[in-house]
């Protein structure tokens, strides 16, 4: 089979077709193995489950891949890490690519997949210190790595709550390790970050879930979408079999991870013998029950990106964060290499 990329539009859109309609190992993966470095956007823990059991299980192989796991350090670096070419995929912020584009003139990667329908962004902070609303925020110091996706895109949750994200709230900048540590030990004062991370950690360290608030962005009048796997524009050229091979080896995947929660735990703890499984198991259910199975993703299948929503919200970030220019969402999608939709089901509707 010759490269996808040297096919004519049309001719490119039925081969695409037939290759995501094929069951087991496709023919072209009896050839050498398509090495994939693939950049994760955080550690081995439930929200790497799907490519971890894609690995573990032998997904990937069975689809002529030879892919490489990077433990990451935030959904937002994963787009910085992939611009630099030393990775062919990975999972990222949607926001921090048409940041990156916006302000630097280039598509250091398009999303093939989309993941997080909506930001899984939120603050956190203990009850006890009476922040419960947007309004409590003013004057407070909040604290998140540089890099973290909820940091990135604070400013979107402070218009959307009548906040000056300039002046009304200060910002320190942690260690992603320590982040939770310090606000359970008091040493901050609220946090941003990811509800699998925030809400999970901070119980994992002996809080109790009725002494934490949350304020999650989505609730809070932020219509952004959060993470997607990503793949650099030259990796999609050069082996555009091997990106829609990636995906249908995730998407079984996560099924898995669906299906068999416990399992997938298992497998994780497999990969990385460190993790709790009884703290893996309740961030696998924020994950898969809070972030990914949301009402569209149960009717209409994981990974399709509504472009008109997600310019919407481009235009917003490029006001807010003050690009040098505005991105066109259809130049930062691709969504040819999904599984067809019978697959994609992954949840009950």
């Amino acid at each position: 089979m010759g490269s996808l990329s040297s096919f004519s539009p049309r001719r490119r859109s039925l081969a695409l077709g037939g290759l995501a309609a094929l069951v087991g190992a496709p023919a072209w993966s009896q050839r050498t193995p398509v090495k994939v470095r693939f950049q994760c956007d955080w550690r081995f823990e439930a929200g790497t489950i799907p490519y971890v059991v894609a690995l573990r299980k032998g997904y990937f192989a069975d689809e002529g891949l030879d892919v490489t796991l990077n433990v990451g350090a935030g959904a937002s670096a994963t787009v910085t890490r992939l611009a630099s070419g030393n990775f062919d995929m990975g999972t990222g912020d949607m926001n921090s690519l048409a940041e990156f584009a916006g302000n630097n003139g280039l598509v250091p990667a398009k999303a093939v997949m989309l993941m997080y329908e909506s930001t899984p962004a939120a603050i956190f902070s203990l009850r006890k210190t009476g922040i419960s609303k947007p309004a409590d925020l003013r004057g407070r110091t909040l604290a998140a790595p540089a890099n973290d996706g909820a940091r990135r895109i604070f400013p979107a949750f402070a218009l959307a709550n009548g906040l000056d994200p300039a002046n009304d709230v200060a910002w320190t900048s942690v260690d992603p390790a320590m982040r939770e540590t310090m606000l359970a030990r008091g040493q901050a004062e609220v946090i941003s970050g990811y509800m699998a991370s925030g809400w999970v950690s901070l119980q994992r360290l002996g809080v109790d879930p009725k002494d934490i608030a949350v304020m999650k962005y989505a609730e809070h009048g932020v219509k952004l979408p959060g993470n997607a796997i990503l793949a650099r524009p030259g990796f999609i050229d050069e082996q555009p079999e091997a990106v829609a091979a990636f995906l249908r080896a995730v998407t079984r995947g996560l099924k898995d991870a669906h299906t068999d929660r416990a399992g997938a735990v298992a497998v994780l703890k497999g990969h990385e013998p460190l993790v709790d499984t009884r703290i893996e198991a309740m961030r696998l259910g924020v994950v898969l029950d809070g972030e990914i199975a949301t009402p569209t993703v149960r009717r209409q299948g994981i990974g399709d990106i509504d472009l008109a929503r997600y310019q919407e919200g481009i235009d917003a970030l490029a006001k807010f964060l003050s690009f040098k220019t505005t991105p066109d969402a259809a130049t930062l999608v691709d969504t040819r290499f999904l599984p067809p939709l019978a697959q994609r089901k992954v949840f009950s509707a």
